[in-house]
């Protein structure tokens, strides 16, 4: 979800105490950030009170190597996170500019018509739109697999389909968003081909080229949702990012310091 800010009406307090939309949730609530703290003070006791038993010191030259390691692959990881994001962005922004545009060429188009000619030309058009971000939902819709009653209630209470469409749809096994595209065409197909009063110029293509826009729009974020980021990559960037945070805690043991410990806190919280 996009947290939107204006940074010059932020300062470094206010910043400091943000929650929401914050690393902060999402970090300190994996048992990983704990587990890595309680090997530092586990490790800073031993090394602090038990003089029977010495730890073989490590040279923070020897842990640089490794980090070098871990910076390159998190600089190209991050990029190759935001290149996707921000395409993902575009379609999603790429897919309403198309529904716009198509209920944009109706008030052109079809001026006349009455408010009921034109809600029955755009509902499969916005009913597409819904469907196909109630089947992306990763929680209440099953992975995107199914769509419960809850977002069945958004497009019913809104009368965009009829319970037949709804069954329809429903039962459809097919890419559902371009089933109801294709409905939206052919009605407006109908209309024209009635005896409906229109303006000069009126016809299908300009609305055929909408309706393939807001397919591609869906497909492609579809697809860029299905193929993630290289699992191999994504792996051996987790690798190197434990191996990293052990050999961190276990090299700042050596300061012998108390103050390490919320260091080591800071660099857990950053760098997970």
């Amino acid at each position: 979800m996009t947290i939107h800010y204006k940074a010059d009406e932020m300062n470094e307090l206010s910043v400091l105490f943000k929650w929401r939309g914050t690393i902060m949730p999402m970090v300190l609530g994996r048992p990983v950030i704990w587990l890595l703290i309680a090997l530092h003070c586990g490790l800073l006791y031993v090394h602090r009170r038990r003089e029977d038993i010495e730890l073989p010191k490590l040279p923070w030259p020897v842990v640089s190597v490794p980090q070098a390691l871990l910076t390159f692959f998190v600089v190209f990881f991050s990029g190759s996170c935001y290149s996707r994001y921000y395409a993902l962005y575009g379609k999603c922004t790429g897919l309403a500019g198309a529904l716009m545009c198509w209920l944009g060429l109706l008030r052109v188009f079809f001026n006349d018509a009455s408010p009921e000619q034109l809600w029955n030309l755009s509902r499969h058009a916005i009913a597409s739109v819904y469907i196909h971000y109630f089947t992306l939902a990763g929680g209440a819709s099953s992975g995107g697999k199914l769509i419960d009653e809850t977002e069945w209630s958004v497009v019913m209470a809104r009368r965009m389909l009829s319970a037949e469409e709804r069954r329809v749809v429903h039962s459809y096994e097919g890419f559902k968003p371009f089933l109801l595209q294709e409905w939206a065409l052919q009605a407006v197909n109908e209309y024209l081909a009635s005896d409906a009063k229109r303006s000069t110029g009126a016809g299908i293509a300009p609305f055929m080229e909408q309706a393939l826009a807001m397919r591609k729009n869906c497909a492609e974020t579809v697809s860029l949702l299905a193929q993630p980021v290289p699992f191999p990559y994504f792996h051996v960037i987790n690798f190197m990012l434990s191996v990293n945070l052990v050999l961190v805690a276990y090299s700042l043991t050596f300061i012998d310091s108390i103050m390490t410990v919320p260091l080591f806190f800071i660099v857990c919280l950053v760098l997970h």
